[in-house]
């Protein structure tokens, strides 16, 4: 039996975009090694593959849930793809303008390295590690509403884990730093994550 429901979002040009933004304290390390090698790994030849890869993404967040420090989340629907793309672009420009050093990003298995402006600075205390998800989707509503606790984050994670193939339009996996060996001073994330909400 048909899902009429499932069958109309998928034919309409009704996205869904969301934005997910988790900082982890510097000590999770190994989640920097795993996204790079993810990057790396996948050229992204079918949907499937970039299906996959979100969720390989989604799943390393939550393997690490101790270690969340803040979040920032939003999910938005937006009537046509257009104009979709174009908040797409803008969340992707927005968060490449913080990194500072090279960093590794998969768009529709495009791999683009992003050379920014180093900080010579004497180094301070390491503190956080920032990953990024921006999702686009043929969801017809929000993938979740306003998020307020580790818990609802927890359950929108799972949420998108629960997401069928063919409703991804569109993924971008960022994070900063990008080397495992290399966190963000709680000055530098002071300055460039202030929207994000303490846990």
């Amino acid at each position: 039996m048909i899902d009429l429901d499932s069958a109309n979002e998928l034919d309409n040009d009704i996205v869904t975009v969301t934005k997910m933004q988790i900082a982890l304290k510097a000590t999770a390390r190994s989640i920097q090694s795993n996204l790079s090698e993810l990057i790396l790994e996948n050229h992204l030849e079918t949907d499937g593959e970039l299906w996959q890869m979100l969720q390989i993404a989604t799943q390393n967040l939550l393997d690490n849930f101790t270690d969340w420090t803040h979040f920032n989340c939003s999910s938005q629907t937006v009537n046509n793809r257009e104009n979709a793309q174009a908040i797409f672009e803008q969340f992707s420009l927005q968060e490449r303008q913080k990194f500072t050093a090279e960093t590794i990003s998969n768009i529709q298995g495009v791999i683009t390295q992003i050379t920014g402006n180093i900080d010579n600075s004497e180094p301070e205390q390491a503190d956080y590690i920032v990953v990024t998800l921006l999702i686009g989707t043929a969801h017809d509503r929000p993938l979740f509403a306003s998020i307020k606790s580790a818990a609802e984050l927890k359950a929108a994670l799972q949420t998108v884990t629960a997401m069928p193939p063919e409703y991804l339009l569109i993924f971008e996996l960022l994070w900063t730093p990008q080397l495992p060996t290399d966190s963000l001073s709680a000055s530098q994330f002071a300055q460039d994550y202030s929207d994000l909400i303490a846990i």
